[in-house]
């Protein structure tokens, strides 16, 4: 990625490098301090197979109290 602007309201704008058709919008904060437009970064998206687990457990929970709360509103 091509770090291209920042824009008001905190954002960078990332273009998909070396093609640069593609833009990105990205939280300011999310960058290295102190980058500057014309820099490219090394982006990597990386499964985390625990976390994915974590949060299927929890969002079966939530449905499950869910389901059981709507069924006592019929009773």
């Amino acid at each position: 990625m091509q770090l291209d602007r920042f824009e008001n309201g905190g954002w960078a704008v990332l273009l998909l490098y070396p093609e640069g058709r593609r833009t990105f919008g990205v939280p300011r904060e999310l960058l290295p301090e102190g980058c500057a437009p014309g820099q490219v970064f090394e982006v990597r998206f990386e499964r985390d197979d625990a976390e994915t687990a974590r949060c299927a457990a929890q969002n079966r929970r939530l449905l499950e109290d869910l389901l059981r709360r709507s069924g006592e509103d019929e009773l």
